[in-house]
């Protein structure tokens, strides 16, 4: 059997085939994350309404990692503790209208396995039921043709299969086939898709999920391949789209929620806001964050803001006010810089621009920050950081010991804003107990040859599973316990690597993390 979690999921398991356990919704979200990860560019490309801002793809792969990271580091196995921790991590990290809608999703099956040792038939169908529920009331001006068009088909087709008293893995195929005639229906709902020839990002993305749980239940693997698709035209002229994304996290009591929905509807648009007893997540494409922050301050407490331009290219997270200390993350990987916009950090592709040691110091001399710590990629990107400190006044910057794009993202995960001279300390001492090493991919298309390079170390091959395989090898594997594999361009499916990795070293536990960076094709570090 091919697919990566078949351990977990199998036809044979009688679990699998009747109902789902906590072990094995952790193994449905494995596959979830895994089909998003190899979706997300297709689904950016795709990405036209409620803006072209080509994030769609990026959101929902985000969100739904930082859901299983939770639910692995959950206090125990059980349904109801697994399925509670991946929702309060997907509401914490959800940006965009669909990783707010997509948390709603995950919130939907933590209330349903309150209580509950096993999602079964019955409880799978009142699942998608609740999911159309809660992602509808999410939206303060729902429109069809969107995610929430594929939620109602899926909660239908779940329901009708229920009641047919078909077994779970055939309820998921028929919620999966709903869901793939739901989305082909999107562009006669929604003009802008019939306009650009497209159906709508966010609706692919849920039937991509749903489509990876359907084979998961199965132990098979997902038929939905990425579309290959050229991103449709972006709008010109005076009918661009402007402003910024608006993503807050707010402390306040949850039944203040409808009263802050009618306060920030002058304010903008493509409002949602969802949350729990405490914490609420906001979400809206706004022309004025400056006053949408005074409002939400006259709320409660800001745990985190992120505010982007509303732009295809908008590459960089506004700093709205001065703060004493911030990270900067310099890095080639689209979807880390993304990260670390979601993080509360600074992000910074090289650039020709920014090559020159005059030109970095300019751009970091207007940031309103007095202690800069820089996370680098390279050991070239890491000279050139302090070659620009010497020609700064303001702000001051830290270099941290992190030359790969696997050392960024694993500092990203443990990252908290605020933390000062701790942050440092804690990331410091990270980075140096992590061991990595990458693997580029040299010579022809016809005849590629791989290369791991760990410091002085290095070893060619004619795969990139050999490659991984040297690498891990040695860097003493055996000795780990967490392998966070970030995926460049160069890497297609990773089912390869996967088994790869398992057949040599089955007690780690791998993460994959979708970086899209051109070069290196693989940044692995072990913990």
């Amino acid at each position: 059997m091919d697919h990566p979690f078949a351990e977990h999921v199998t036809r044979e398991s009688e679990v699998a085939r009747q109902c789902w356990d906590g072990c094995t919704f952790v193994a449905a979200l494995e596959a979830a994350v895994l089909a998003l990860g190899e979706h997300a560019a297709s689904l950016d490309a795709l990405n036209v309404f409620p803006v072209a801002d080509r994030d769609t793809g990026t959101n929902l792969f985000l969100t739904a990692q930082a859901a299983l990271r939770a639910a692995r580091a959950a206090s125990d196995t059980s349904l109801t503790v697994v399925t509670r921790s991946a929702a309060h991590a997907a509401l914490r990290a959800a940006h965009g209208n669909s990783g707010v809608i997509l948390s709603q999703f995950f919130r939907a099956w933590a209330e349903i396995a309150a209580q509950r040792e096993y999602l079964d038939a019955a409880a799978m169908a009142a699942g998608f039921a609740r999911a159309d529920t809660l992602a509808r009331q999410a939206l303060l001006e729902p429109v069809e043709g969107t995610m929430i068009t594929v939620l109602r088909a899926a909660a239908a087709a779940a329901q009708e299969a229920e009641a047919a008293g078909l077994p779970l893995a055939e309820i998921l195929a028929r919620v999966r086939d709903a869901a793939l005639t739901a989305v082909a229906r999107t562009p006669e709902l929604l003009p802008i898709l019939r306009q650009q020839g497209v159906v709508d990002a966010g609706a692919q993305g849920l039937a991509v999920l749903l489509d990876a749980w359907a084979a998961a239940a199965r132990g098979e693997r997902p038929t939905l391949a990425p579309l290959r698709t050229t991103p449709p035209p972006t709008h010109s002229g005076a009918g661009d789209p402007v402003g910024y994304c608006f993503n807050a996290l707010l402390r306040v009591l949850s039944d203040r929620r409808d009263e802050l929905l009618r306060t920030l509807a002058p304010y903008g648009e493509s409002i949602e806001i969802v949350g729990d007893d405490a914490l609420l997540r906001v979400h809206l494409h706004t022309q004025q964050p400056d006053l949408v922050i005074a409002c939400l301050r006259a709320y409660g407490r800001l745990d985190s803001l992120a505010v982007e331009p509303l732009s295809a290219d908008g590459q960089e997270t506004i700093l709205t006010e001065a703060r004493g200390s911030a990270l900067l993350v310099l890095s080639p990987a689209p979807t880390i810089r993304a990260w670390a916009r979601r993080s509360g950090a600074l992000a910074l592709a090289p650039s020709p621009t920014l090559t020159e040691p005059e030109r970095l110091a300019a751009r970091l001399a207007t940031l309103p920050v007095d202690r800069l710590l820089v996370l680098p990629a390279r050991q070239e990107d890491a000279a050139l950081v302090r070659e620009a400190a010497r020609q700064l006044k303001q702000p001051t910057l830290v270099v941290l010991p992190a030359h790969s794009l696997a050392a960024q993202l694993t500092a990203l995960l443990v990252y908290e804003p605020g933390q000062g001279d701790r942050a440092e300390e804690k990331l410091v001492d990270l980075l140096t107990r992590l061991r990595t090493v990458e693997i580029d991919q040299e010579g022809t298309s016809a005849t590629p040859r791989w290369i791991a390079r760990s410091g002085p170390w290095h070893a060619m091959h004619a795969t990139p599973e050999e490659a991984l395989r040297a690498g891990l090898a040695h860097l003493h594997a055996q000795e780990a316990e967490l392998c966070t594999l970030v995926i460049g361009e160069a890497i297609g499916e990773v089912a390869g690597l996967h088994r790869a990795i398992r057949a040599h070293w089955p007690h780690l536990q791998i993460d994959f993390f979708w970086g899209h960076q051109p070069a290196p094709a693989l940044s692995i570090a072990l913990e």
